[in-house]
């Protein structure tokens, strides 16, 4: 249902002007609306001017706008702490809070720089260390106490590898040896032993070959490989040290002080939010002025509140609704109890506007039926009943699963109901094995009642759509429109009692008297809506003929599981029969879900709706914390 709404107007004070929209903010209920004082017709002299603070005023919202974007930064910065909360009042120590956090900004700003620059250096180190440990094992093959010049190289793959080696060979004339490996992580390696005097000669060539020479730190250059894997080593190590002891001084300085700072964000954040919603407070020379909407189930107790709080200064006043604000007023939609789960389809479509109609409650009441009628299985309902009990047992209430299993579950009822009226239990499985007959008919094989049934469902469906569009013009005093959309339900009447007179003959269903009755009322139509209204009449029987989907889509699943319980039968073996049918079951129930959902919200949506239901309403979003 539509929350009824009261047009509020608050006045008070000047002076009291922040304290009251503090106390507005905490109870959440209030949504200004600025454009209402605008509509009222005002001399220049009466109007009320928009609110512009004053000096002091302006000069406190930049500071604590300042303030919030540098606590904002250094909360980011701060590693999170949990389970710890701070019950500081931030305003009296305001200074002393802003003078605080310019020291640890910068502090946490230079550890964040060095942090980034010693684990850049750790990378670094744990790269070369990986490279030079793997090389290292390759020296034990060179001859002791050698003067040969070793150097690294990183190779692309083994391909590489043996160009290189052909190449190096060729340019130093067999003067160098190339001994390759992998590192810890699977890179492919090598290690280049010659002599000094022909050392630069092979640097060119692997430049030229676009090999890259491992790096190692200039004071390391000259040590044997493995004192060079000792001192990275030991570099490494200290450089974790430094990594691990700037964490731990902003690990401290987070846990005494960002529950304090995140106290004084959030008063921030409230302090700001009053600001600007300054920007909708209207002012006389003494007082403010605000209008705006609430539920009208809230207003004597923020009243009373208000009352309480200044003494009777400010006060709090209902306004008469004009006509032209009612499709201004804002929306907001509650539905209790049973209704409250079908809001998930209901949230699909844009709000309705607050003179319409929330379109839950009828989807909550025809959904079920439109799905119970296109699925119609005794099995199949069955088994979306134990789903939806699992999914609703399973997650808290209000949970978007949660509701979804209890839509599933009414839905799943409707399917058992008309499983039963059907004789379907897993299409025609009940009806051989356990000799359940249809208490209706079978739709299975009586495809034409099952034609007239649906046609039956969509012109009361339909005809129930203009009904409502009949009161909804009505209630917005726009007779004519009403008595046009009258004559047009009139007519599409008696042409579905004309067609039912051709098809099922009866006395009382004379055709040729219902026929000469709508063309009596189709000039009366051409007249008050010109050419628009032939179509529009064409449009609503075919909005009535679209609900033979029901009867498609569900002969179309009958099909699908008599089809699954004959080739589940013709395995001649129970074990593999069973798992034939059971997949193609299990198929058929997806399907069963899907289709019967999507055609059934169609069906509302598209056919529905479009007689009755006015989109385009204004949210409503009331200040709050």
């Amino acid at each position: 249902m539509i929350i009824r709404m009261s047009k509020i107007e608050i006045i008070g004070p000047k002076e009291k002007l922040l304290e009251t929209l503090d106390l507005i903010h905490n109870r959440g209920v209030f949504q200004p609306d600025p454009q209402l004082l605008e509509r009222i017709e005002l001399t220049e002299g009466q109007r009320p001017q928009a609110l512009v603070l004053d000096e002091d005023e302006l000069r406190e919202r930049t500071f604590f706008s300042d303030l919030h974007a540098r606590l904002s930064v250094l909360i980011e910065l701060l590693p999170k702490t949990t389970g710890q909360t701070s019950q500081l009042q931030p305003l009296p120590v305001m200074d002393a809070l802003n003078e605080l956090a310019n020291q640890h900004l910068a502090a946490v700003r230079e550890r964040t720089e060095q942090l980034a620059e010693h684990r850049q250096e750790v990378e670094t180190l744990q790269r070369d260390l990986s490279f030079w440990k793997a090389l290292e094992p390759l020296t034990h093959d060179l001859p002791t106490g050698s003067n040969l010049e070793l150097f690294g190289i990183a190779i692309r793959d083994a391909q590489q590898l043996e160009v290189l080696e052909n190449l190096l060979h060729e340019r130093t004339l067999g003067r160098c040896h190339v001994s390759s490996t992998l590192t810890a992580d699977g890179a492919l390696v090598g290690l280049i032993a010659t002599t000094g005097e022909i050392s630069s000669q092979l640097r060119e060539a692997l430049t030229s070959e676009h090999v890259p020479e491992l790096s190692v730190p200039e004071d390391l250059a000259n040590l044997p490989i493995p004192q060079r894997v000792t001192a990275l080593s030991e570099r490494l190590a200290t450089s974790l040290a430094r990594c691990r002891t700037i964490e731990l001084q902003t690990q401290e300085m987070s846990h005494r002080w960002l529950p304090i700072y995140q106290r004084a964000l959030a008063w921030l954040e409230e302090r700001l939010d009053l600001y600007r919603a300054t920007a909708t407070v209207f002012t006389t020379q003494l007082c403010f002025i605000i209008q705006g909407w609430m539920a009208k189930t809230e207003v004597p107790e923020l009243k009373s509140l208000l009352t309480q709080a200044f003494d009777g200064c400010v006060v709090l006043e209902q306004q008469a609704i004009f006509e032209e604000e009612i499709d201004q007023i804002p929306v907001k939609l509650c539905n209790p109890g049973y209704f409250a789960p079908f809001e998930i389809f209901s949230r699909l479509l844009p709000l309705p506007k607050y003179s319409s109609y929330d379109p839950t409650p009828f989807i909550g009441l025809f959904f079920p039926v439109l799905f119970g009628m296109i699925l119609g299985d005794l099995g199949y309902g069955l088994v979306l009943l134990v789903i939806a009990v699992v999914f609703t047992k399973r997650f808290p209430a209000h949970h978007l699963a949660s509701d979804l299993g209890k839509v599933l579950g009414v839905a799943a009822l409707y399917a058992c109901l008309f499983g039963l009226l059907y004789g379907e239990l897993f299409g025609d499985l009940g009806k051989v094995n356990f000799g359940l007959e249809p208490l209706w008919f079978d739709r299975g094989t009586e495809l034409v009642p099952m034609i007239v049934f649906s046609l039956t469902v969509g012109v009361v469906h339909i005809l129930l759509g203009s009904l409502l569009g009949v009161w909804s013009h009505l209630r917005r005093h726009q007779p004519r429109e009403a008595l046009i959309k009258l004559v047009m339900l009139l007519a599409i009447l008696l042409l579905v009692l004309a067609a039912v007179g051709w098809f099922y003959p009866h006395p009382w269903l004379a055709t040729r008297p219902l026929l000469l009755s709508v063309a009596i009322l189709l000039p009366i139509l051409i007249a008050a809506e010109g050419l628009l209204a032939p179509l529009e009449m064409l449009k609503t029987l075919g909005n009535i003929i679209s609900y033979v989907r029901i009867m498609a889509i569900g002969l179309c699943s009958v099909l699908l599981a008599m089809v699954a319980n004959q080739l589940g039968g013709m395995t001649g073996d129970i074990l593999v029969g069973t798992l034939v049918a059971g997949v193609l079951h299990g198929f058929n129930l997806l399907l069963g879900v899907f289709a019967p959902t999507v055609h059934s919200l169609r069906l509302h949506y598209v056919e529905f709706f479009s007689k009755f239901l006015d989109l385009g309403g204004r949210r409503f979003e009331p200040w709050h914390k």
